[in-house]
């Protein structure tokens, strides 16, 4: 009997483990191939540029590509934010968040004029930490503070001719 409490003990020992490695291991990074990474350039450029309906257009395929990507839906924020979609910019920072921890590659950052958030383009250089996660979370809390001081979220400016 004291035998099988041994053989219990180590393989409990063997499981706890195994899960603490994987738990200190942290979320698994995600790779984007280059295509994704020529057309979020692509748009990056069109929005610093002002050609905001290209830049929409770039970040649009992007999404129907990788749903999730939080370059891709950070940067439509920021392009609804400008438009006085806050609510729309809202929505594609919260899908951007889900997985932006899983993206380690280091930014390149813009700020529109009257804008209150950050665009981003990445690099192919990765870093320690998610930079993307740390810049939709910025994002979120500037359009939260913009939304709480504009009615249901519709702009400021709406309605005056």
């Amino acid at each position: 009997m004291r035998h099988f409490f041994k053989l219990i003990l180590v393989w409990a020992v063997i499981c706890l483990a195994g899960t603490a490695g994987v738990a200190w291991a942290g979320p698994e990074p995600r790779v984007m191939d280059d295509e994704v990474f020529a057309i979020l350039s692509k748009g990056f450029k069109d929005l610093t540029q002002s050609k905001f309906d290209a830049a929409q257009s770039e970040y649009e395929k992007i999404i129907k590509i990788e749903f999730d990507n939080p370059y891709a839906n950070n940067n439509m924020a920021v392009l609804m934010e400008k438009q006085g979609k806050l609510i729309d910019a809202m929505t594609y920072l919260n899908i951007g968040k889900k997985f932006a921890e899983q993206y380690f590659y280091k930014v390149d950052t813009a700020y529109l004029i009257g804008g209150v958030g950050a665009a981003v383009n990445p690099e192919k250089a990765t870093g320690e930490i998610s930079e993307i996660a740390k810049i939709i979370t910025e994002n979120q809390k500037k359009l939260t503070e913009k939304m709480g001081s504009e009615p249901a979220g519709i702009p400021a400016n709406s309605g005056k001719r």
